[in-house]
């Protein structure tokens, strides 16, 4: 499929969701004009029945109909709501392959300045790889997408694993995108995750009491028989309400912690339920990856329990409503009938809650990749090998338009391990360093890469290209650049295989001290297992490569100036650059006279 046939494709989803969504408002406006007609039905009915008996059997059932239509308006709902999530959805992936990834999300929450590359690769914030990647939806999906682009897979196997799964998902269109819709439904809050892991590990006070199974069985039973007989045995009714005045007396000793319990837990029915309905998705599927086949697994009956659990928590709030609650807790023992049966739930399936919603979170992150792979029809595949070498052909920037892109095909590894990169201002070096290294990202993620080949090992990515002083931790610029070079040679001493990418270092003191500096640092990465690439206008470290033939090699991105005009053709060419574009700017734009 090409990038057109994907453009295509989305417009008949959303041709097809907008003919849907057209039907769906009618039949719901068809149902609340029945439910209207029904109630009103109902209410001239009941007036009528008190004239004529007839007219209450007809009451009976209009109520019995209004409460159908009901139940079939909020079903209509929901499935109009679905559809309006799956037409947003498919709108956006087609601006998206237009270049326009602003509706989603820049995680601009994961920007972290210290992070040994996110931040100089633009893994993070606006117009980021993460946005244009992610399509979870729930916080923890998030935050999960994020640590997958900021933390590789820890081997090729997993890499592999979840290779095939993108792959799979990335043909599976329909379970993605209702997956994602579901997912839209979701209106979570910050500390809903933790506040139900929290209420998972509270002790329980009803259930891990015996007695209580039968207590709350027993007394319920002789209540309501005693209240029934008191119809018929006036001599009961005293029974009824010393039976009904005890049930209080036995909530009151318990109502603090009934209180709490409520608490924590009350406001997480409509959470509990959008999890389910997630949950939903992945039991029908039948998939084909061993990866997705675990997480269906794990998932198995957990929307059923999931939606179980939201149930009983319904239950329990309508304790809120002062009428309910006098009728009920006066006659059931209704606040710790459904203490207990939550304890019980609890105690049932603590252990899996976490399990659930963390199948949701990878789930989401996976469905991710595929719709990436999905936009992105000419990526490939990385190949994961075991050799310290990183080969592509015609790699270019993922989320440079293809019609802009200019690919370039460099080996490292197999001979040089350190390419030193020159060029001109505005050249192309910069990019070309963030090329390589966010498909470097994509590949160790699982992910497909913007290459026609792409072969790499497991290993460690570091960076030193946009180094910032900081205000808060007393440090220069140029201070906060070398504890990044520093950190970068004590891994290396630790003999840990690490890639490494740095643009212009040392930009922080004089022209001389600078290439003395970036001379040494580069002879003290040759021993040691890594690939580096360095980006520099210092001329002089293509010396390196006489010296040190056999490690190091020359490349640049040249500039040409014709006609008094400056281009660019963005290829990366063997050798040292011939050409700087520095005074020919000033001059151009008058900052400096012409000759």
């Amino acid at each position: 499929m090409t990038r057109e046939e994907c453009i295509l494709f989305y417009e008949k989803r959303v041709a097809t969701f907008k003919a849907s969504l057209a039907e769906q408002k009618k039949n719901i406006n068809l149902i609340s004009n029945l439910r209207l007609l029904t109630a009103v039905g109902f209410l001239g009915a009941l007036y009528f029945g008190f004239s004529t008996t007839y007219f209450f059997y007809a009451a009976f059932v209009l109520l019995v109909l209004f409460v159908v239509l009901v139940q079939r308006h909020a079903k209509l709902y929901a499935e109009k709501v679905h559809t309006e999530n799956l037409l947003n959805i498919n709108l956006a992936e087609g601006r998206a392959l237009t270049g326009d990834i602003s509706g989603f999300a820049p995680g601009i929450e994961f920007i972290d300045g210290h992070h040994p590359y996110s931040h100089d690769l633009d893994i993070f914030g606006e117009g980021s790889l993460f946005q244009a990647v992610n399509r979870c939806n729930t916080l923890d999906g998030k935050k999960q997408m994020a640590l997958r682009l900021s933390t590789p897979l820890a081997s090729a196997e997993d890499i592999a694993a979840h290779q095939q799964a993108v792959r799979e998902l990335a043909g599976n269109t329909n379970f993605r995108q209702h997956f994602q819709a579901a997912g839209k439904e979701i209106d979570e809050q910050a500390r809903d995750r933790a506040e139900l892991l929290e209420w998972l590990r509270q002790p329980s006070f009803l259930f891990d009491k015996s007695f209580f199974g039968v207590l709350l069985v027993v007394v319920p039973a002789i209540t309501v028989g005693a209240i029934l007989g008191a119809f018929f045995f006036p001599v009961l009714k005293t029974i009824a309400i010393v039976l009904s005045l005890s049930q209080w007396a036995f909530l009151g000793l318990y109502i603090k912690r009934v209180n709490v319990f409520h608490d924590y837990i009350s406001r997480k029915k409509n959470i509990l339920e959008k999890y389910a309905h997630l949950l939903h998705y992945l039991q029908p599927e039948k998939f084909d990856s061993p990866l997705l086949q675990n997480l269906s697994a794990q998932a198995k009956d957990a929307d059923v329990k999931v939606k179980a659990l939201a149930g009983l928590v319904s239950s329990l709030n309508a304790r809120l409503n002062a009428m309910t609650n006098l009728l009920v807790n006066s006659t059931l023992l209704y606040d710790l009938q459904f203490v207990y049966r939550l304890e019980k739930w609890k105690a049932d399936n603590a252990s899996n809650l976490k399990m659930w919603l963390d199948v949701i979170c990878e789930t989401e992150m996976l469905c991710s990749m595929g719709t990436f792979a999905f936009n992105h029809p000419s990526f490939t595949y990385p190949a994961i090998h075991t050799q310290l070498s990183i080969e592509t052909e015609r790699m270019g920037h993922p989320l440079i338009p293809e019609s802009e892109c200019v690919p370039n095909s460099v080996t490292l590894g197999q001979g040089p391990s350190v390419l030193i990169i020159t060029g001109a201002n505005m050249a192309g070096k910069s990019t070309f360093l963030r090329t390589i290294g966010v498909n470097l990202v994509l590949a160790l993620s699982g992910g497909p890469v913007c290459a026609t080949t792409f072969r790499c090992p497991v290993i460690g990515l570091r960076s030193g290209m946009r180094t910032a002083d900081s205000l808060k931790d007393h440090q220069s610029y140029f201070y906060a650049e070398l504890n990044r070079l520093k950190t970068i040679m004590d891994e290396l001493r630790s003999d840990k295989p690490l890639f490494i990418l740095l643009d212009e270092i040392l930009k922080g003191t004089n022209s001389t001290d600078k290439q003395a500096g970036s001379i040494a640092l580069v002879k003290q990465l040759i021993p040691h297992p890594c690939l580096a690439l360095i980006a520099t206008h210092d001329l002089a470290l293509g010396e390196l490569e006489t010296e040190y033939p056999t490690h190091v090699k020359n490349f640049c991105f040249e500039a040409t100036i014709e006609n008094d005009q400056l281009s660019f053709d963005y290829k990366l060419k063997p050798g040292l650059a011939q050409k700087m574009n520095a005074t020919f700017l000033m001059k151009k734009m008058g900052i400096i006279p012409k000759d």
